[in-house]
């Protein structure tokens, strides 16, 4: 999905978006051309029914002739179908780093890409050297190092972070050219010494980092209210009565105020998190489902979507403590921000038109396979001064079952992303959306005080 200019025509010809036709073949494809069968998956197959046959690849379930509307499994989304359909699965999982122990990986470098646990991040590469090394992974720990370039250091020669995540090779091609891999993101570690191999690979020796969930109230708590407040705790999990459960800390588990423990209680700074998602972007109940709520995973997810810099994604990858991250994590998603054009600063959109229709959550990476260029993108049901500059194609869609076509600034024609729509059918729901990338997109935090602080992704 790349911003293209077509034979024959003016590069920034302006389409409206009600008049595209988006039915250019009798049945059009999730996937590449001919000449790329190994890509190509059927457009009309866009469901897949559990997670077993996802994980088994078979085909999946068509879509009915029918005039009933079809929802997009938000998990497909995250399956990359658009990587090809010879992805071959590794059975056997890796097992996690031990934590405090330092390990000797292989490592990628990632411009302007911080990423957390429990993400997936799909790559593409061509250096045979970096290739070779990958599949001797595959037989070995399964797991790379993913070491983030610090903000605004030279792309030709990146300054490395200190710290960065390992990541799980779950799947690869076996066709070439070039070598197609899914990661899934699984622990932090601290950057000990990075060194060229004699293959000119990148090595790193890392220290796993440890995830502490001790709350700084617990000397307070004795053992008789620590057993009252897991008793709580396990009837608000079952019954998912988090109001009732913050209400009883008062009384019932601490000789503390109840407000003063709800700041360092994980489970109360978790629900406050979910609240504050679903009230930030407007999120349904059934969407909501998508969004963790045990407190450890919740605090990734939300640091994954977060609206923040790279420089901010660093520091909060440093923090230990699962109770700090979430109170991070609640302060910045507390605030209302609104979304411009990075180059002429032209209203986008507002945080109300984000839009959760994948697992993975608003902010993704998706890839283009045949330019290995990874694209970190924010999903949206509407936005404004955007104008759609081509007819929609379904060339590596990410989207099964959608078509896509470039968007641009209607200011100042920077690129800022990408109109999707149904594909084979006009039966999908939702019916369209719009992607937008990060990197050409600034957004205003507007405060109670309504003070703008501009930041960039």
């Amino acid at each position: 999905m790349e911003n293209f200019l077509r034979d024959g025509r003016e590069p920034h010809a302006e389409h409206d978006v009600s008049e595209l036709n988006l039915h250019s073949s009798e049945e059009e494809y999730i996937g590449s051309s001919e000449d790329d069968e190994d890509f190509i998956i059927p457009a009309k197959y866009v469901r897949i029914t559990t997670v077993a046959e996802i994980l088994a690849h078979r085909i999946q379930i068509p879509i009915s002739s029918s005039s009933e509307e079809v929802k997009l499994d938000p998990r497909l989304v995250s399956e990359h179908l658009y990587m090809g359909s010879d992805m071959e699965f590794i059975t056997q999982p890796a097992a996690s780093l031990e934590e405090g122990r330092v390990y000797e990986l292989l490592a990628l470098v990632q411009s302007g890409i911080v990423t957390f646990p429990e993400h997936i991040l799909p790559l593409v590469l061509y250096s045979p050297p970096l290739i070779s090394a990958l599949r001797s992974v595959f037989n070995d720990l399964k797991v790379i190092a993913l070491i983030p370039a610090k903000p605004n250091s030279s792309t030709a020669d990146p300054s490395l972070a200190q710290y960065g995540t390992t990541a799980e090779v779950y799947e690869y091609s076996g066709s070439e050219p070039g070598l197609r891999i899914k990661t899934r993101v699984k622990q932090r570690f601290k950057v000990i010494a990075t060194w060229i191999d004699e293959y000119e690979n990148l090595m790193a020796k890392v220290q796993i980092l440890p995830e502490k969930s001790l709350s700084p109230m617990q000397p307070w708590l004795s053992s008789k209210l620590i057993h009252q407040r897991t008793s709580l705790l396990e009837r608000a999990v079952q019954d998912n009565s988090w109001t009732n459960y913050r209400n009883s800390l008062d009384t019932k588990v601490s000789p503390l105020a109840g407000w003063v423990l709800q700041q360092f209680d994980c489970h109360s700074l978790a629900a406050r998190v979910r609240f504050q998602i679903k009230k930030l972007m407007a999120i349904d109940d059934s969407s909501m489902e998508l969004v963790p709520t045990e407190p450890h995973s919740l605090s990734f997810w939300a640091a994954n979507n977060l609206l923040m810099d790279d420089e901010g994604r660093l520091k909060l990858l440093e923090e230990d403590n699962i109770i700090y991250r979430l109170r991070t994590v609640l302060e910045l998603i507390s605030k209302r921000h609104v979304f411009s054009c990075c180059v002429c600063s032209v209203p986008i959109a507002d945080h109300t038109d984000v839009i959760l229709i994948c697992s993975q959550g608003t902010s993704l990476f998706f890839n283009n396979p045949r330019t290995a260029q990874v694209r970190k993108v924010m999903t949206f049901r509407q936005v404004q001064n955007i104008r759609v500059v081509s007819r929609p194609s379904v060339e590596f869609s990410w989207f099964p079952g959608y078509a896509w076509s470039p968007g641009e600034c209607s200011s100042c024609r920077n690129h800022l992303g990408w109109y999707i729509t149904s594909a084979a059918t006009k039966q999908m729901k939702p019916k369209n959306f719009w992607v937008l990338c990060s990197e050409s997109l600034q957004t205003e935090t507007i405060s109670k005080s309504s003070e703008m602080n501009v930041k960039m992704f």
